[in-house]
């Protein structure tokens, strides 16, 4: 999408969102709330018009009735804990579950050893998990041995009836007596009834979490910040029915096109405080809005110190985010590469949300690709390239020192987190470009390192950074 048609779409649900702010069923509808411009995020917008893509989607949506059916009979209502009863808890840390490996791990996905960091300063805590993997909560406690808190999919009959309604509701508001986008002399109707199966998850949650947030008192409540509808639906509650502080944690990297996390909406809707990974963050949302904004860094910081050896490797480190279509966009190119040269050995890392199987590829055909099962500490120190879009983990490649490669142009919806820095040739889509250019091997890695070390400085909490 257009850079100039991205701001017309954003400046019509952003007055769509103003003008019904006040209803927590209109503020929980997550498609108007656009993250950024990119083509996975556009396709809620601007639907495929392939015959076989509508019925993928329609497939889905059914699948997806089928499945909320399925977890509302088998699992128990809002949450499942280890422990019933505990200390006093100072501060709710809301993450999400992407993979069953994560589950007992010491560190967070997304925050780190926040945990253990709190703790050394004197700050009781409790993880509370988002299930956003296809498995049940239920079996997911079952394998459960941490203290941890994982969320249930469904509420209550009775709560999950009502979202059910309100969500028709919706539905009907926003189909019959709102004004449709005109995208080019012609109005498009982007509100379809999958859509607002969003709005019942998002009221789920915030019963849950407000439910929590009741039970254990806690001072400080954290959660992600990356601009979604459940986010703000869950401060303003917080804020209007508690005493307990919102802390929202950037953790992520941001594009040339971010909009909804850096547009503050209202006092009630925007967080108490904001933690960033550093201070490119940080600037902008001091910029944007009236909170304290604080930089704590993050747990994707990488050393800077520079291995000399990178320059004499041909290894390529393949990071796609996670997305399924993007996962085979970016193989399909190594593999295009592989049959014009040998001289490569590419590694694909891919997301934890993404299973390999999904790819529908057979990598024995291709000797010099593999599939990574290492760390991403191990895997920056084989490599000595990255290929990759949107993927966070291009900060940390780059901190290493590895040679960024952007597969795409750059002007097409660029969805580049290194876009103030790399370079145009950088920006490949033709795999004979692409060995050119790591023949020539003139790369200048100065700017990317400082800027990727500046982004994601080193996740360091201290008493001071509460007393707010």
């Amino acid at each position: 999408m257009l850079n100039s048609e991205f701001r017309k779409l954003y400046s019509y649900l952003d007055k769509l969102l103003l003008k019904f702010i006040e209803s927590n069923s209109t503020l929980a509808y997550s498609k108007l709330h656009i993250i950024k411009n990119h083509p996975e995020f556009n396709k809620e917008y601007f639907p495929n018009k392939d015959r076989l893509i509508k019925n993928e989607i329609r497939e889905s949506f059914i699948v997806g009735i089928l499945r909320y059916v399925k977890n509302f009979l088998n699992e128990s209502p809002n949450f499942y804990r280890k422990k019933k009863k505990s200390t006093k808890i100072d501060v709710l840390i809301v993450s999400h579950l992407i993979n069953l490996k994560h589950i007992n791990l010491n560190y967070d996905f997304y925050y780190g050893d926040i945990i253990k960091q709190l703790n050394s300063i004197s700050l009781n805590s409790r993880l509370i998990l988002r299930n956003e993997t296809s498995l049940s909560s239920k079996y997911l406690f079952e394998n459960l041995k941490k203290d941890k808190i994982i969320l249930s999919k469904r509420t209550s009959i009775l709560r999950e009836t009502l979202y059910l309604f309100l969500a028709i509701f919706e539905f009907f508001k926003f189909n019959f007596f709102i004004k449709k986008y005109k995208n080019k002399k012609k109005r498009i109707n982007f509100f379809n009834l999958r859509s607002f199966g969003y709005i019942i998850a998002n009221l789920r949650l915030n019963f849950q979490i407000n439910f929590l947030v009741k039970m254990y008192n806690p001072k400080f409540l954290f959660i992600t910040f990356e601009g979604h509808a459940w986010e703000r639906l869950i401060i303003r509650n917080i804020k209007k029915n508690f005493k307990t502080k919102i802390i929202a944690y950037q953790f992520s990297s941001v594009t040339k096109n971010h909009h909804s996390l850096f547009r503050s909406l209202s006092k009630s809707t925007d967080p108490d405080y904001i933690f960033t990974t550093g201070r490119y963050t940080y600037k902008k949302f001091k910029k944007n809005y009236d909170c304290v904004v604080k930089i704590i860094g993050s747990n994707k910081w990488k050393s800077n110190i520079l291995d000399k050896s990178i320059k004499l490797k041909k290894n390529i480190l393949i990071l796609p985010e996670a997305y399924i279509s993007e996962s085979k966009n970016l193989l399909n190119f190594a593999i295009k590469i592989s049959k014009l040269s040998n001289d490569f050995k590419f590694y694909l890392r891919l997301h934890p949300m993404i299973n390999f199987k999904q790819l529908d590829v057979n990598l024995s055909n291709y000797n010099n690709i593999e599939l990574s099962e290492k760390t991403i500490e191990d895997d920056l120190k084989r490599s000595s390239h990255f290929i990759y879009r949107g993927s966070a983990s291009a900060m940390e490649a780059a901190c290493k020192g590895l040679q960024p490669i952007y597969f795409g142009t750059f002007n097409n919806a660029n969805v580049n987190p290194l876009f103030e820095v790399l370079k145009k040739e950088n920006y490949i889509t033709d795999p004979k470009k692409f060995i050119d250019l790591l023949k020539k091997n003139k790369f200048d890695n100065n700017e990317t390192r400082s800027y990727s070390k500046n982004f994601f400085q080193k996740l360091k909490l201290n008493k001071n950074i509460f007393k707010i």
